[in-house]
Formats: C-alpha cells, structure tokens, sequence
C-alpha cells in the first residue's frame, strides 16, 4: 500500500500544532506562576492558575488535563509557600480529569459551564485550604486569614474565569487542527438534534 505523499506533511503539522498549543499552556501557567510571586497590588494575588487548569481540562483530553493539573496545582502550591507541596496538585490531579470527561460527553464547552465548574473548583479548593491549613491550626483567627488572604485569592480565581477561557479558547482555535474541531463541531450538532428530536 502506497503512502499518499500529503499524509507526512499533515502529521508533521498536526504535531507542531499540537507542540505549539502546549507550549503556549506552559507559557501562561508561567506567566501567572510569576504573578503569584510578584502580586500587582500587594496582599492580593488572584490564584489565576487554577482557571487555567479548569479551561485546559476542558478543551483537551483526560490524561494530559491530569498532567496538566497536577502541574498547576505543583505551581500553585510552590508559590503559595505555606501549604504542603501537594496539597493542591493532588486535588487538581482528580478534578482536571473529571472535568475533561465531563466536557467531553456531559457538558457543552460554554464560558457560562466553565465558569460554573471553575467556581465549584475552586470552592472546594478554599474549603480545603481554609480547614486543612488555617482552621486547625489558628481556630478564632482564622476568620481573619479567611477574609483577608483566602476569599480574595480564590474569590480572583472566579473572577478572572471568563478571561482565562476565552485566552484558552483563542490558543486552542488557532492551533488545534481544523479536522479535529470539524469532528467536534459536527458531534455536538448531532447531540442537539437529538435533544430536538426528543422534545
């Protein structure tokens, strides 16, 4: 069976598009690992990352939204520098998966879904932190750190969604391969036709 020639030079772009989209990924996780460090106004830094993670997890499939995730949660947990490096990232590493499966068969990939699963994320992230890092060890005093660190930083990372998936959704429409979002384009068209045919 004869190689058709066109077949190399499509596979060697689908590759560097897909290098290319992860590298972008990389460079924002970055970017906003840095913006952690270094917060604009001092005392408030919006945990970015985790909408990332979230929107990421979206778009792609389960196993890199797992890699991807745990990365976030690593970064997030490297430049917050009181919580235990882990902490986060275990978490991540559970939720990026469910969501990419979620996205792929329960949830159409809207800006309002993922603003409403970035929130649930990052609830529980806060509870999780609130009791695990602050509550047990500080007790009447936590309500400080609650209102003062926790619900600024996590309340940013609801905030800033909207922006951080449309900034995903911009790399991924320039560099995912037209053959693939044709497929999906043409699957979720299907899946509303069925949803018509049903009412």
């Amino acid at each position: 069976m004869k190689k058709i020639p066109g077949s190399k030079a499509r596979s060697r772009q689908v590759l560097l598009r897909g290098f290319l989209r992860w590298f972008l990924y990389a460079a924002v996780l970055l970017l906003f690992y840095l913006f952690m460090g270094n917060p604009l106004i001092r005392g408030y830094c919006p945990l970015l990352i985790i909408p990332l993670a979230t929107a990421v997890a979206m778009r792609e499939g389960d196993l890199a939204a797992g890699v991807f995730g745990t990365c976030c949660g690593l970064m997030i947990d490297i430049a917050n520098g009181v919580t235990v490096v882990g902490f986060s990232a275990l978490w991540l590493l559970c939720a990026c998966p469910a969501i990419s499966l979620l996205a792929r068969f329960w949830v159409k990939g809207t800006f309002l879904s993922h603003f409403i699963i970035n929130a649930a994320v990052t609830a529980v992230m806060a509870a999780m932190d609130m009791i695990f890092l602050h509550w047990i060890w500080e007790r009447g005093e936590s309500m400080i750190t609650f209102t003062k660190v926790i619900l600024p930083s996590y309340g940013g990372a609801v905030l800033f969604s909207v922006p951080v998936w449309l900034l995903v959704k911009l790399i991924v429409d320039k560099l995912r391969p037209k053959e693939q979002r044709r497929l999906e384009e043409s699957a979720q068209s299907a899946e509303e036709m069925e949803i018509r045919e049903k009412e």
